[in-house]
């Protein structure tokens, strides 16, 4: 038995803004303003990076978000 999610087009816009809009934002900072300078900051930089992939990925083929 499998279980289907509602596909992200489905959800009220609030809700897509309320789940997408933190990442996005997230994302920005992360590409514009923190480009690291150090190696540990390349290692924090990469875990948020991943972390960010890991949603994008979840919300594209869990969700279908397109």
């Amino acid at each position: 038995m499998t279980k289907h999610f509602p596909s992200f087009d489905t959800w009220p816009y609030w809700v897509q803004l309320l789940v997408f809009g933190p990442h996005a934002l997230l994302a920005a900072y992360a590409m514009w303003f923190w480009w690291p300078k150090s190696n540990r900051e390349w290692r924090r930089f990469g875990f948020v990076a991943l972390y960010l992939i890991a949603f994008y990925l979840v919300m594209r083929f869990v969700f279908q978000m397109r």
